[in-house]
């Protein structure tokens, strides 16, 4: 069972490596009439902003739907772009292709396949 509260940082980084930095961040708090309310913070692409998000709606998408811009490429969970780090609490990215599993217990995630 998903926890209705989730903090993960989001942080665009390269498909040449995962190297955390405190730039970025998402939070995600309290339940909403969608799910959650999920918390962007990226000092990289100047994002602040709170979203709601429905736990069948990829966390990307609902963030685009309020006028969010993430940065993200595939949206098909095949490449880096919309990488983030999980700080804490879970998603399910399980249709996500690229993360090796190593990648995805220090908390890594893909954005656009990720559900809250």
């Amino acid at each position: 069972m998903f926890s209705k509260t989730l903090i993960a940082a989001v942080l665009a980084v390269s498909a040449q490596g995962f190297a955390p930095t405190p730039r970025s961040a998402v939070t995600v708090r309290q339940q909403t009439s969608l799910g959650y309310a999920v918390k962007l913070i990226s000092e990289e692409h100047e994002i602040d902003a709170t979203v709601e998000v429905a736990d069948d709606v990829y966390i990307v998408d609902a963030a685009e739907e309020e006028g969010v811009d993430l940065p993200y490429s595939c949206k098909a969970g095949a490449c880096s772009t919309c990488a983030g780090k999980v700080l804490e609490g879970t998603v399910d990215q399980s249709e996500q292709t690229f993360l090796e599993d190593e990648q995805m217990d220090e908390g890594w995630v893909l954005s656009c396949v990720a559900l809250p």
